[in-house]
């Protein structure tokens, strides 16, 4: 062994605490990256100088190497921000982005992503954060794409119209209400005889008890006024078990209505309610027809849950098909029945006569919790609500803990619009920086593993927040003045062994 190896073992020491001084400064430096990880240099021994003749124990070192750069993947601290569209993980997990018109793939943890002015989700240095598309029934699709706020076309992000298929309407109908056509002769349509299309409006104001307004779409999104109205019918309401009736119509201002009616234009729908004594429903009717005339109104059909169902055509070409729930179906929710009873030598609504006898009813009527009632109380409208609604613009968006942007749009919709996925890998530590607070795929971390935020080993998504870097600055201050030391303690080993060579050359002299 030479004398002068001291100075050679100095040296790497000296490298090596460079090195760890070097890893110290960065971790500093990116102390408030976005989502950065720390990292932690790793030494190791180098191959030690067995000395001749000498045992295996008789081994002198050779000094210190750098073993590897070890990168912490512990999460940082979480930090809201105003910022919507600022994303962080809990847990495991990267995001993917790629560059625009390429097939490379980056992980990364740091979420501050913003929409550009093309609707693109990009990262700050113009990255695209990838996703799935969700389809209309809110599924995910298969294929990565660049997550764009923007439809396929190129047009602006959209909500689709949705035409009304559901109508709900649960009122209290004041069972002391005086009947207004107490001198018709036909009692049970009474309301349908008085409408008249071509008077403005066309029932006056004293031929109904009571009317409540809904606003209904076709499936052109347009939006129509769907108006109910209600009066008390007379029909056998002294009878034995106190039954009391009510007519009604839906009907749209006929100026609205696309179907071949005349005089009737704008009704839709006419039938009865049938109350109990206490003023519970028990029973109903339904009619639509084709004509002016009572002959073609004829019972409404059945949806599948039991429900009558409205069928309207609109003037502006548009339609809509709607079941109409007043709390009461034929039949158990999701098992209804469709036929009708029919009393002998029915044929239509205008052969409905003049006593209970003569209406249609449910085969097998089922009240929901919640139903229309006739209690003697002021006449009111309980609940209404329909399912459709007209297009819409995208206004905002938000991220749900699963990842899934959500678009609130001006018609009061809020959709589905991507969902982000996250990357999991065997072994995180193996991944390549990038820079840019990116990372890449390499042999060592194997392959990404892709999922849905909050599945598996992966962690949930959290909108208007950002992931800080987990430096510890502590620890990183205790790292530098420890570096320090040593970087100090091999240079005196190395002035030293520098003045044992000078000593050994003056020997000489």
């Amino acid at each position: 062994m030479s004398i002068s190896s001291s100075i050679f073992i100095g040296t790497t020491g000296v490298t090596a605490q460079q090195e760890n001084m070097s890893v110290i400064s960065d971790n500093i430096a990116n102390m408030n990256t976005v989502g950065f990880k720390s990292s932690r240099l790793l030494f190791n021994s180098l191959l030690s100088e067995q000395l001749a003749g000498a045992d295996v124990g008789h081994q002198v070192g050779q000094g210190v190497g750098v073993s590897s750069v070890f990168t912490d993947m512990a999460s940082g601290a979480m930090e809201k921000t105003a910022l919507a569209t600022d994303i962080a993980v809990g847990g495991n997990g990267f995001f993917i982005v790629s560059p625009q018109n390429s097939d490379a793939l980056f992980y990364t943890r740091a979420g501050n992503f913003t929409f550009d002015a093309q609707g693109y989700y990009r990262d700050p240095a113009g990255n695209i954060v990838q996703g799935y598309r969700l389809t209309d029934s809110g599924a995910a699709g298969s294929t990565l794409e660049d997550i764009r706020l923007d439809a396929p076309d190129g047009n602006t992000f959209m909500s689709d119209p949705r035409a009304t298929s559901a109508i709900r309407m649960m009122f209290n109908l004041d069972s002391s209400a005086p009947e207004t056509h107490s001198g018709s002769t036909s009692p049970l349509t009474a309301l349908f005889d008085e409408w008249d299309a071509a008077q403005d409006p066309p029932l006056a104001r004293d031929s109904y008890a009571y009317t409540s307004s809904l606003r209904v779409y076709d499936s052109a999104g347009q939006a129509h006024s769907l108006t109910a109205y209600f009066d008390p019918a007379g029909v056998e309401s002294t009878g034995a078990d106190g039954r009391r009736v009510w007519e009604f119509l839906l009907t749209t201002p006929p100026a609205e209505d696309g179907s071949a009616l005349s005089t009737k234009k704008g009704v839709l729908m006419a039938g009865t309610l049938t109350f109990d004594a206490v003023g519970a429903l028990i029973d109903m009717s339904a009619f639509q027809g084709t004509t002016d005339d009572k002959s073609s109104w004829v019972p409404a059909s059945f949806s599948g849950d039991g429900l009558p169902v409205m069928r309207a055509a609109t003037s502006n070409a548009g339609a809509f098909t709607a079941t109409v729930d007043f709390g009461l179906r034929n039949g158990s929710s999701g098992a209804g029945n469709t036929d009708w009873i029919l009393p002998e030598e029915f044929t239509s609504m205008d052969n409905l006569g003049t006593t209970l006898g003569g209406l249609p009813g449910l085969a097998s009527p089922t009240v929901d919790a919640l139903a229309t009632t006739s209690y003697n109380a002021t006449a009111s409208t309980i609940f209404q609500s329909q399912n459709g609604y007209t297009a819409g613009y995208l206004e905002s968006v938000s991220v749900a803990s699963d990842g899934t942007i959500v678009g609130t749009f001006s018609n009061g919709q809020d959709l589905g619009l991507f969902t982000i996925p996250l990357a999991d890998f065997i072994n995180a530590q193996g991944l390549l920086r990038e820079g840019g607070n990116l990372f890449s795929a390499t042999r060592d971390s194997g392959a990404a593993i892709l999922g849905l935020a909050g599945t598996g080993r992966l962690g949930t998504i959290a909108g208007s927040t950002l992931e800080n870097s987990n430096v510890d600055l502590t620890t990183e201050f205790v790292n530098m003045i420890s570096t320090q030391k040593a970087f100090d303690a091999n240079s005196k080993v190395i002035t030293t062994a520098d003045q044992v060579v000078q000593t050994a050359l003056g020997m000489k002299r």
